[in-house]
């Protein structure tokens, strides 16, 4: 509900004369008035605990430079360098839903990122890979865009639907490939999860953590679309303080002006607003 704080100086003046003293009663009218702003007032400047500086520092770290169903000793930031261009490959289900749902999505993601992000009719040579096929058919999918099977074995056995990257020397991303089990996903509710997670993974942010919140990247946490911290997530993987290949070290290092150019912008503080724009939350009128 919209309301209106009123300068101290517009309030209504009670003059105080020695022939005139308040009364009792104006005295704690004006006392209430004053604990009732001030309690009003607080939400508009308190902060969430997602947007301290050091939640979002641990945050990135846990969710940008892990690993999941990996081990990895001395993890490095990937990201992507160029332009992406995505291919999207449907043989069951409502071809036409999962485009649009795919295309609001990467909208979203490029706004947010501004990593520029196309659609191509052409598999090869595409960025990026997205197969909405059904569940008995994932593995073959897998051994046709991904590789052996047996080596993402437990990816295959746990996941609803599967995400996977190659990076280059410099470790930018250079290829991805989504694979949506259209069916078991419906099954399980976690179709538009599966569209939101594995593509906002696919461009730089893999991993999954419980201890970050509120977030897309934390199995327990009840949000489908991206959160106002998965916001601030992307914006900072994407900033021109970081590059593809520094090491946990060298990204806390660069991390305080990442920090200081996204409150410069606006975006921490606003975070819960500008997520919205161009969202898939939008889009579906969720």
């Amino acid at each position: 509900m919209p309301y209106i704080i009123m300068p101290i100086n517009s309030l209504p003046r009670h003059r105080v004369t020695q022939s005139n003293p308040p009364s009792e009663k104006t005295l704690l009218k004006y006392t209430y008035l004053s604990v009732f702003l001030a309690l009003f007032c607080l939400p508009a400047f308190a902060q969430e605990r997602w947007q301290s500086d050091a939640y979002i520092t641990q945050s990135f770290i846990k969710i940008a430079l892990e690993r999941e169903y990996k081990e990895t000793k001395h993890p490095k930031l990937v990201r992507w360098e160029k332009p992406i261009s995505v291919y999207v490959e449907s043989d069951t289900g409502d071809s036409q839903l999962q485009l649009d749902l795919l295309t609001t999505q990467m909208g979203h993601l490029a706004y947010i990122s501004g990593m520029p992000i196309h659609f191509t009719k052409q598999a090869k040579g595409a960025g990026i890979l997205v197969i909405f096929t059904q569940y008995k058919n994932v593995e073959d999918k897998v051994r046709q865009y991904i590789g052996n099977p047996d080596k993402i074995r437990k990816a295959l056995n746990e996941a609803v639907c599967l995400g996977n990257f190659r990076l280059n020397q410099r470790h930018e991303i250079t290829r991805g490939t989504i694979i949506i089990p259209v069916d078991y996903a419906r099954e399980k509710a976690r179709l538009l999860d599966c569209v939101v997670e594995e593509i906002t993974q696919l461009l730089g942010l893999p991993n999954d953590s419980d201890e970050v919140f509120p977030s897309v990247f934390n199995d327990h946490s009840i949000d489908t679309y991206l959160s106002p911290l998965d916001y601030i997530l992307l914006k900072a993987l994407y900033s021109p303080y970081l590059k593809p290949g520094m090491t946990v070290k060298q990204v806390k290092a660069a991390f305080p002006n990442v920090l200081k150019e996204l409150h410069q912008s606006g975006d921490i503080e606003h975070a819960l607003q500008r997520v919205q724009i161009h969202s898939l939350r939008r889009y579906v009128g969720d």
